[in-house]
């Protein structure tokens, strides 16, 4: 008989798409918040920094206080709460508001993605979990694709509010999708100290401080590529288009990468991919100033950008035996702290000297990164389960 998968799964999928999508499209109308909220642009970054720090933070404790009830409460609870927060910065009529509104956002997508990969993974039999988990989280991916550029686009359009009130309607159809689950059972309950307890290994620290360096690299300039691409856009459909050629390299570089990974090694690759994305950041004061070359840098920036947590998580995952269960989720939290550093330096440097001088630093934190990796990574490490580089997948296995 045929396998039919759950219609429920792509609700959840919507939610997900959602979280990425607002998580991430910010970057693309921070000009537009900037002179709307008569803030410098490095203030309007602070809007991705705060979100990304919120959820580094709060994820890990969202889990622990929320493990004894039930996933459909804790998913339906956290769509309510994201959906609360967009509503609030897209009404907001000052600076603050509209940070407050990022903060709660923030808040119910640390309590729904983890969830909703756990949730996937129970609604269909064993032999199908993989399947399952690919649809729900999958819509990160797409989220980077399709949801940045279009968000982008009505944010150019119309305004960055009306690109908000789309993730807020976004989020609810995925509430409505969660409300429709089944009664799920509880994740468990796990304190606080044991969700930690990785951080006690070396291997796993120098994991999570490669994480770190990479992602604060890249997003020193993605949270500010506007005005990086403000020579070769409009601010509007050029700027959607590069994005959705980004998007395009990080599906291409997700779908290669667990493959490669499995062939060459998580150190061979992650070498690889970050190597790769730091010559193309340090090249940033060259490309941005010609729409052709722009647009073959940020594919090959997407591809490799979305490459390197493939190898993080693969060897996360043959240090979790040892580690701890949850040593895995940790790789989210470093993810999103990272993605908050780069807002909150990339800002600095931008008021202080413009956009191009984030290129240096991001070059140079993406050479530490290769350095420590090269220098403290074996080669080649055990087979670990095939990974994804999606954010929400860093935590699926030790939420189930």
């Amino acid at each position: 008989m045929k396998y039919s998968t759950p219609p429920v799964l792509w609700l959840l999928a919507v939610g997900t798409f959602a979280i990425g999508t607002d998580a991430f499209v910010i970057a693309g109308v921070l000009p537009e918040i900037a002179r709307d909220l008569q803030v410098s642009t490095g203030a309007a970054g602070q809007l991705i920094t705060v979100f990304s720090l919120t959820y580094a933070l709060f994820a890990p404790v969202s889990a622990t206080f929320t493990g004894s009830l039930s996933r459909r409460t804790v998913l339906a609870s956290g769509l309510g709460v994201f959906v609360v927060g967009n509503v609030l910065s897209a009404t907001g009529d000052s600076y603050g508001w509209v940070m407050a509104g990022r903060v709660v956002a923030a808040l119910g997508a640390a309590s729904y993605t983890p969830q909703a990969s756990a949730a996937a993974a129970s609604l269909v039999p064993e032999e199908h979990r993989g399947r399952a988990l690919g649809i729900v989280i999958g819509g990160l991916t797409v989220a980077t694709a399709l949801g940045v550029p279009v968000g982008t686009l009505i944010g150019g359009a119309a305004s960055w509010r009306a690109t908000l009130w789309a993730v807020a309607a976004l989020g609810v159809v995925a509430l409505l999708g969660a409300l429709l689950l089944p009664r799920l059972a509880p994740a468990g309950r796990h304190p606080l100290a044991v969700r930690l307890s990785g951080l006690r290994s070396p291997a796993v620290l120098i994991t999570l401080t490669v994480t770190l360096l990479a992602v604060t690299s890249e997003h020193l300039v993605y949270t500010y590529i506007g005005p990086v691409l403000d020579d070769v856009t409009d601010g509007g459909s050029r700027l959607s288009l590069l994005l959705f050629v980004f998007g395009v390299g990080a599906v291409a570089g997700n779908a290669i990468a667990g493959r490669a990974t499995d062939r060459l090694g998580n150190r061979a690759v992650l070498l690889l991919a970050v190597g790769g994305m730091t010559l193309d950041l340090a090249l940033m004061p060259l490309w941005s100033r010609s729409l052709g070359a722009a647009t073959l840098a940020l594919f090959v920036w997407g591809a490799t950008g979305w490459m390197y947590l493939v190898p993080q998580q693969h060897r996360l995952l043959s240090l979790s035996e040892e580690s701890g269960p949850f040593t895995v989720a940790l790789n989210s939290s470093a993810l999103y702290l990272g993605i908050g550093l780069g807002g909150a330096v990339g800002g600095l440097l931008v008021n202080a000297w413009g956009p191009r001088t984030t290129a240096l630093p991001a070059f140079v934190l993406g050479a530490v990164a290769v350095a420590v990796a090269a220098v403290t990574y074996q080669s080649p490490s055990r087979p670990a389960p095939e990974a994804s580089s999606d954010p929400a997948r860093q935590g699926a296995p030790d939420d189930d």
